[in-house]
């Protein structure tokens, strides 16, 4: 996501020894779904329940990842009640399938914004994360928020004198997302705006801006995230604390993240580990160590992946992102306990010619892959270190995602579905006990989705090059598999 200081990038440039860092954001006793009011995404049988950290995840089905063109779009609204899932209105467990396209509300005219979403929706997309307020930092053409057709979203620059046209269009867009089954993962002030627009800002501002807002998307599919590539001080903390409570102020109690790069994890933070809902996971190293960090972290909450490499970036000094790059970060934050993951491209800009590059060959291979996990029984796993026996490999803090060659896996606790993410080619050594004796196996190409089924015995090997010439491969084991 993050370039060089040089480049109309979003933000500081994080220094490369910081690529392993996690964002393991944590808040005390948020295991339950909450009732909220939200006009026509609202979900009025859900209720406070009491923390169970080890519950068992109920036994649901699924939200569609079809794309919401039918007129019955789910969104993203609200945390299961074992902390480790993002659920719909209906209570069901989301598979995140999340893009970055941070500058959508300043860099984009409707008619452009229609495309964007639209195509999204279409590629089974489910989530945005999306500044309000723009800065150039964060792709947007001005400072000062001013859009790209000269829409500015404050009168005479004071946060609460809001240009309703601004404001109206803006509101538009993200229901207009929301009828496309996109839930906004939406950041009312950044780090980008709080040098900016919102600099020197007091707290009592912040509230009453956090109060208005949350009044402005009552009837919008949001989560709510502050921060970004954000390194916290007394004064920024005190005004991204004062939204936060100025949010639930309203009573609106949508689940709320931060997004750091100053701490490997928010945990680590004393002023943000109580304060937030679910974990953002922010790497640009192997993704396993990152969120099965967070994974770990109690009390439980869903540790997403929600951001590392974007296609047509690398933020390490390594290579240019590749496709294989992105797979492995997708499959292994999934055997590490993520409830999906964010994609994004260079285009969190909207470079000249984005419209050309919506349906690239990252984004088309990580849909591929998004579909066959949506297939399974995904929420039921849990990261194993024990079902690979031998054949793991490794993975170090820093490394860059293509220099490791580190195996995970995941497993049900009933035994009926396991999945084996093997970055390289390789032999791998299996506890079948871990299984169900009826399990049956194959191996998915994640570059194509497709299935190549195998006997399961102990040792297996990965069949050679995938059909885009890598040696990476997902192992699928489980009973009445979908292949």
């Amino acid at each position: 996501m993050r370039r060089a200081p040089e480049s109309r990038r979003r933000g500081r440039a994080r220094v490369l020894g910081v690529v392993g860092g996690v964002l393991v954001l944590v808040l005390g006793a948020m295991a339950a779904l909450r009732v909220l009011d939200l006009g026509p995404f609202s979900s009025p049988d859900w209720h406070e329940q009491p923390p169970a950290a080890d519950a068992p995840v109920r036994a649901v089905t699924p939200s569609s990842r079809e794309p919401a063109l039918d007129g019955d779009p789910r969104w993203i609204t609200g945390i299961s009640a074992d902390g480790r899932t993002f659920v719909d209105q209906d209570g069901a467990p989301v598979l995140v399938r999340g893009d970055a396209p941070w500058s959508l509300l300043t860099d984009l005219r409707p008619p452009e914004a229609e495309e964007y979403l639209t195509a999204r929706s279409e590629q089974g997309f489910n989530a945005v994360l999306v500044s309000l307020v723009g800065a150039v930092a964060n792709g947007a053409p001005s400072d000062d928020g001013t859009t790209v057709d000269g829409l500015r979203p404050f009168v005479g620059g004071d946060v609460l004198r809001w240009d309703d046209a601004y404001f109206d269009r803006a509101h538009e867009v993200l229901r207009r997302a929301g009828e496309l089954g996109i839930t906004t993962l939406l950041y009312p002030v950044d780090s980008w705006t709080l040098e900016h627009e919102f600099a020197g800002v007091p707290p009592a501002t912040c509230r009453a801006f956090g109060a208005r807002v949350a009044r402005w998307a009552k009837d919008l599919p949001v989560l709510w995230m502050s921060g970004g590539d954000y390194s916290p001080s007394a004064a920024t903390d005190a005004c991204l604390g004062a939204l936060r409570d100025g949010i639930r102020s309203t009573g609106d109690g949508r689940p709320f993240s931060v997004q750091l790069w100053s701490a490997p994890s928010a945990a680590d933070d004393q002023r943000w580990k109580g304060e937030v809902d679910w974990n953002f996971v922010y790497t640009y190293g192997p993704t396993s160590l990152a969120v099965r960090a967070a994974y770990d972290t109690r009390p439980h909450r869903p540790a997403l992946l929600g951001e590392a490499n974007y296609e047509g970036e690398n933020n390490t000094g390594g290579p240019t992102t590749t496709t294989e790059t992105l797979r492995r970060q997708v499959l292994w934050a999934i055997t590490s306990g993520s409830p999906g993951e964010v994609f994004g491209t260079d285009d969190w800009e909207f470079l000249p010619g984005w419209q050309t590059r919506l349906r690239s060959e990252g984004a088309t291979q990580v849909s591929r892959i998004r579909d066959v996990i949506a297939s399974l029984r995904w929420w039921t796993l849990a990261p194993s270190d024990g079902f690979l026996t031998d054949g793991v490999g490794s993975a170090i803090d820093g490394q860059d995602v293509l220099g490791a060659d580190l195996a995970t896996a995941s497993v049900a606790p009933d035994g009926s579905l396991a999945l084996v993410y093997v970055p390289s080619g390789r032999a791998v050594s299996l506890d079948l006990s871990r299984v169900d004796p009826a399990a049956s196996a194959v191996w998915v190409d994640p570059s194509t989705g497709t299935a190549m089924p195998v006997p399961l015995t102990r040792e297996l090997r990965t069949p050679g090059a995938n059909a885009a010439g890598a040696g990476d491969w997902l192992l699928v084991v489980g009973t009445d598999l979908p292949f």
